[in-house]
């Protein structure tokens, strides 16, 4: 029998990353307080992927309609990838488990990066849940992730509010809860990169995937992610490129001074 090994403290890989957020419905209490977990269906779930593959990288962003449920989940075990690192934020306290809870509804009891993530430890390095990360495992309480982008400079929560999903379903506006999880994941994957920086001290683990998803909005010509345009007036954006530009130079500077070393290396005799 093979068994995972998880390695302590958090070594996640950032070449490749997905991205996950849900929207679900569930029953109101009566006192107006969030409903539990287990109550709540998904209405849709939303994945970005960031793929680094030599010297670019590649990204997409899909929305999976949970109209029907099960076809729903055969479209996200298919969309998630098990090489890949799952970010979240809350991920292990609420989406991971409600996605679960969802698929043993419908009987889905195969092995998948879902099911990965819904039983690895806290500390797995197939799973980042940055409000425990940002949290510090409780060391700092657990934030919200709009004052987290709110101390960043991201512009969070234009599309719209969870608080606000059940209305929308209601009166048959769909299209723009699935533009609310899209600008969830955007700004969750924003929030990732400069946890991926602070924690490997690398300022390029933010520069280059963002200036590159920069030039990937950019080049959407039928404006699947109009919605997610007013990201890239941010200064954060701007920042980017400008440090990706100075990181370039620093490389090409190395790698001359590395072709200079060996040019003047002389073969020992023997």
């Amino acid at each position: 029998m093979k068994y995972q090994r998880y390695d302590f403290p958090e070594c996640y890989q950032t070449g490749h990353v997905q991205v996950l957020d849900i929207e679900t419905l569930a029953p109101e209490n009566e006192d107006g307080s969030f409903p539990p977990w287990p109550l709540h269906e998904p209405i849709c779930a939303s994945v970005l992927s960031q793929k680094e593959v030599k010297d670019h990288y590649e990204f997409d962003i899909e929305t999976v309609d949970f109209s029907n449920e099960r076809n729903g989940l055969r479209r996200l075990f298919e969309l998630l990838d098990p090489n890949a690192t799952i970010v979240t934020w809350n991920g292990r306290g609420f989406d991971i488990p409600v996605l679960q809870l969802a698929a043993a509804r419908q009987m889905l009891f195969e092995d998948n990066a879902l099911r990965t993530a819904w039983i690895a430890p806290r500390w797995a390095i197939t799973h980042a849940d940055l409000a425990e990360l940002y949290g510090r495992f409780g060391g700092a309480g657990r934030p919200s992730l709009a004052n987290v982008c709110k101390a960043l400079g991201i512009s969070a929560k234009t599309q719209g509010s969870g608080d606000s999903v059940a209305a929308m379903i209601a009166d048959g506006r769909e299209e723009q809860v699935f533009r609310y999880c899209e600008e969830d994941v955007a700004i969750t994957w924003l929030a990732w990169l400069h946890y991926s920086a602070s924690r490997y001290g690398d300022p390029g683990r933010l520069a280059y995937p963002l200036a590159a998803f920069d030039r990937w909005l950019g080049a959407d010509r039928q404006g699947r992610f109009g919605h997610l345009e007013h990201l890239r007036d941010l200064d954060l954006f701007r920042s980017a490129h400008k440090l990706e530009a100075a990181l370039n130079f620093d490389r090409i500077v190395e790698r001359a001074e590395q072709r200079a070393v060996r040019a003047s290396m002389v073969p020992s005799k023997m």
